[in-house]
């Protein structure tokens, strides 16, 4: 499944603007969701901190691990413009219900949120002995210019 559009939380976007997140040196995680739009809402245009324990509607079934996945991300500039991406994700022989969000976060003492997308605008995704597989577009996750 390719993953929609990212969504920065607000409180991240201070974040590396403090230099908070090392996007070349931090580990990241992915965790799929069955929910996150809440969680978007409410930390939308606060300062407070958004967390993995915050997340509430972690995916559960065979073939997934609660935290998800540890990521290899890069941080690659050129002309101008930043981009962070990350590799594709999958999670064979899993049986998942209901999965919505794909969240991407730091493996750091606090766990901080760094961004969400939608898998899939129409339905929730779920598999039965298959795979799920998160596809990053080809431009990235994000990037600043």
């Amino acid at each position: 499944m390719a993953a929609g559009a990212w969504t920065v939380f607000n409180i991240a976007k201070t974040k590396l603007a403090n230099g908070l997140f090392d996007l070349d040196s931090n580990t990241f995680k992915m965790a799929i969701c069955t929910n996150v739009q809440a969680l978007a809402a409410t930390f939308a245009g606060t300062s407070t901190d958004c967390r993995y324990a915050d997340l509430t509607a972690e995916v559960v079934g065979s073939g997934y691990t609660a935290g998800g996945k540890t990521l290899s991300a890069t941080w690659v500039r050129s002309t101008g413009t930043v981009t962070f991406d990350v590799d594709d994700q999958a999670w064979t022989s899993s049986t998942l219900t209901d999965c919505k969000y794909a969240v991407i976060y730091a493996d750091n003492t606090n766990d901080d949120l760094l961004c969400f997308c939608e898998l899939d605008t129409v339905t929730n995704l779920s598999t039965v002995a298959g795979t799920l597989t998160v596809t990053i577009n080809a431009s990235g996750v994000f990037t600043l210019a």
